[in-house]
């Protein structure tokens, strides 16, 4: 265990409060493999890592303009910078936040295909991951342009701004789960919502 993390060990609590404490903690080593491992490298899960990489598969709700939505499947990647200070037991707003790009492309489907790209700011919801530093849940905002490309009509470029909220699941440090919902608003010659679900992996280094 490093020298910052038993700087900030808890004091102890009352015998009924150490006996469900340690009641919980097993069993959550038991349920979640990583668990044990991530305590053991920073204080509350705390990343101490500057870079992350997330490969994701994409499913979109196209919103046509007519009241229809057309599904289209596809893959991207994010790429993010974290100014976070792995010291820092409670990490401020800003300093638990990321900014980055992504991409994400469907090929044609049903004559359709679409191509995102843009930059991003997302941050953490709360202080610290829960769940023993494996649960991260974060808001996410992004600006970029949203291209759509039907056959027999072309190609339409729009800026788009895109909301959302998702969450991590470490598996153990440095690497897991992401899972996020997203709606990006395209503005064109009419304003649509297009309801987009990501699922993917994450690599921080």
């Amino acid at each position: 265990m490093s020298t910052i993390a038993r700087r900030h060990r808890p004091i102890a609590a009352p015998t009924v409060g150490r006996v469900a404490a340690l009641a919980t903690a097993t069993l959550v080593a038991a349920t979640l493999v990583a668990a044990p491992a991530a305590a053991q490298d920073t204080p509350q899960g705390i990343r101490p890592y500057r870079f992350t990489v997330e490969p994701f598969l994409t499913q979109l709700w196209l919103d046509d303009g007519v009241g229809d939505r057309e599904t289209v499947g596809g893959l991207g990647a994010r790429v993010l910078f974290n100014r976070s200070d792995a010291a820092e037991v409670t990490r401020s707003l800003f300093g638990r936040a990321s900014t980055g790009a992504y991409l994400a492309y469907t090929g044609e489907q049903g004559g359709v295909s679409t191509l995102q790209v843009g930059v991003l700011a997302q941050s953490s919801l709360l202080a610290g991951p829960a769940a023993r530093g494996v649960l991260d849940p974060m808001v996410s905002l992004g600006i970029g342009a949203f291209r759509i490309d039907r056959d027999g009509v072309g190609a339409e470029t729009d800026l788009a701004v895109t909301p959302g909220i998702g969450t991590r699941l470490r598996i153990f440090e440095g690497f897991g789960l992401r899972g996020d919902v997203r709606v990006p608003i395209s503005f064109g010659t009419n304003t649509r919502a297009h309801p987009t679900a990501e699922g993917g992996l994450y690599f921080s280094f």
